[in-house]
Formats: structure tokens, C-alpha cells, sequence
């Protein structure tokens, strides 16, 4: 099980989507908190910490919602973001000193530049990872933060984007798209899910978004998150990618829209947010499905099943 920590990146990025918590005041992430992580040398695969931010690109109060593919080499030389991942990533330090624009979520021009260039290990070695600085009045300011040691958090660039909509119809959706791409800071839910193995350019977009979608506690598929920062979660597929290694009890079963269905035998995450059940799951006849064999098989349509470490008293 690869055992992976989501915490939000400090306040110096403070617009991203978050649920019930002041965005304004995210805690500091740390450089070990990027990495995926092994526990006493055993291999961990499918437990995550979760959380609710989706992103951590953020600037004045605005989000870098996407980035042209298209960027410039140091030497004015043009380049395509489908070569930043993937069987093509050969050297990734061919984009240190490369030019991006990105449009924030005000519609403004956001001129980015790719300081450094490294790649994951193993499972990972095809995904790029790179120091992102945006160009404010001050200078060039670090996309993704510093950790508590003042080092960079890194980016993974993902072709496609994301709705930075919350409790809206098509709020956290994701578009795949090969003319813009979304520099997603490590340790926040798209990186996270990225580095699981839910890779666009392996074919698994749609698991890509089941996955954003489960991290962030989005059951209704609006953008919205309902869960805390911190809450363990064992999380496996119906491809094999990530596999189930706990008799964890099930909480919901996930496709790219949100959950499919809630368990009943549990306690599900939103009941330690304020506003504890989604709008979706409330009264008696809810639109998602709230059932006690909710996660036992996937049914049509699943794509992610997560369980939580929880005792087995009933929420309803």
C-alpha cells in the first residue's frame, strides 16, 4: 500500500477549494508530506491521508485554474506539455528555465516559469515534477509554496482541467484537453491521485477524477468537499492499479461524478465537517443511494471503492 500524506499548503496559497475551514488559514505542508512514503520498509498500497483542497495554486486571492500546453524554452524554442509526463519524459530538465501562461480563475494573464525539473522513482519515474514560480510585482514567487524548510513545493503538470466551481453543477469536474494543462502541487488531492497511478497518459482519466473526487469527500459531485484534512482512507480500483489490503469498513463506492452510493454500516467522513451530510444524502429519499452493501462489489459505473478506520456504528 503506498501510504501517502495530503495536508494543504500554507497560507502564502490560500484560494484553493476547501470545505467548512477558513481557506485562509491551510496548514504548512512539509517536503516529506510531498513523497509517497513506505512504513517500516513494508510496501503500503491504497491507504491515503485525505483531504479537501484540490489544488494549491493560488495567488492574491485568485486560482491559476489552467496553463496553456504550449510553453517556450529558455531559448525561445517551443515546447508541449504532453512530453512533461509519460513514455516521452526523457529528461525533464529540458523545461528548467521554460516560459508558461497561465489564466487565473479572474480571467487574468499569469506569465510561469519552471525553476527546476526532477522525476519520481519507481511506480512513478514517468511523472514529472517541477518548481513552478509565477511573476507577481514583487518578483517570481514560488507557484506551490515552501515547506517548513523553505523549499519549493514541486507541480505535476496534467493535461486537462478542472472546475474550480464548489456547490455548483459541474463544480470539481475534470475536462481532459490537450491545449491546456493544470500544474497540480504535490501533496494536494490531483498530485496525490496522479502519483496513486491514475494517469491521463496511461488512460485513466476517469479514474483520475473518481479519485479527486473520493480525497476531497465530494458526494455529489459539485465541487464541495465534506471530510477533514488528516482522515485515513483505504482506497482500491476496479483495474488493479491500487489494491485492497484492509478489513477496513466500507464508506462509498466513487465514479468521475462523485459517489455512487454511501454505506450505512459506518461513519462516514462528512460527519466530522460542520455541516455533516452533503445535501445529496439528506432527507428520505436521497439522490445517492445510501445502503448497508454499498462498496461490497463494483457495480456498474465504480470505479474507486474506500474504506475508512472506523467502528461499525450506524450513522443513520
Amino acid at each position: 500500500m503506498q501510504k501517502l500524506h495530503l495536508f494543504a499548503v500554507s497560507a502564502i496559497l490560500a484560494g484553493c477549494v476547501v470545505d467548512n475551514v477558513d481557506d485562509e488559514t491551510e496548514p504548512e505542508v512539509s517536503e516529506a508530506s510531498q513523497h509517497t512514503t513506505s512504513a517500516n520498509g513494508m510496501s503500503l498500497n491504497g491507504m491515503s491521508l485525505n483531504g479537501m483542497s484540490l489544488n494549491g495554486t493560488s495567488l492574491s486571492g485568485q486560482t491559476v485554474v489552467k496553463v496553456a500546453a504550449g510553453g517556450r524554452s529558455s531559448t525561445s524554442t517551443a515546447l508541449n506539455a504532453s512530453g512533461m509526463n509519460g513514455a516521452t519524459l526523457t529528461n525533464p530538465a529540458v523545461y528548467v528555465g521554460s516560459s508558461w501562461t497561465g489564466t487565473s480563475s479572474g480571467g487574468l494573464s499569469v506569465p510561469l516559469r519552471i525553476d527546476t525539473a526532477t522525476r519520481g522513482a519507481g511506480a512513478t519515474s514517468d511523472v514529472g515534477m517541477y518548481g513552478v514560480s509565477y511573476q507577481s510585482s514583487s518578483g517570481w514567487q514560488p507557484l506551490c509554496g515552501v515547506d517548513g524548510a523553505g523549499v519549493k513545493i514541486l507541480a505535476v503538470a496534467v493535461l486537462g482541467t478542472w472546475n474550480y466551481g464548489e456547490d455548483v453543477v459541474g463544480g470539481g469536474a475534470y475536462t481532459s484537453s490537450t491545449t491546456f494543462q493544470t500544474f497540480a502541487c504535490r501533496g494536494k488531492s490531483i498530485a496525490k491521485c496522479v502519483e496513486m497511478g491514475y494517469k491521463p497518459w496511461s488512460g485513466r482519466s476517469t479514474h483520475l477524477a473518481a479519485c479527486v473526487r473520493m480525497l476531497r469527500g465530494d458526494y455529489c459531485g459539485t465541487g464541495k468537499g465534506h471530510t477533514l484534512d488528516g482522515t485515513m482512507v483505504n482506497l482500491y480500483d476496479n483495474v488493479g492499479i491500487q489494491a485492497d489490503t484492509a478489513a477496513w469498513v466500507k464508506e462509498a463506492e466513487w465514479s468521475e461524478n462523485g459517489a455512487r452510493c454511501v454505506n450505512t454500516n459506518g461513519q462516514p467522513r462528512f460527519l466530522l465537517t460542520a455541516t455533516r451530510a452533503p445535501r445529496c444524502l439528506q432527507g428520505t429519499t436521497p439522490t445517492v443511494p445510501v445502503t448497508s452493501t454499498c462498496g461490497n462489489t463494483f457495480g456498474t459505473g465504480t470505479l474507486i471503492i474506500n474504506e475508512l478506520q472506523t467502528d461499525t456504528n450506524t450513522w443513520q
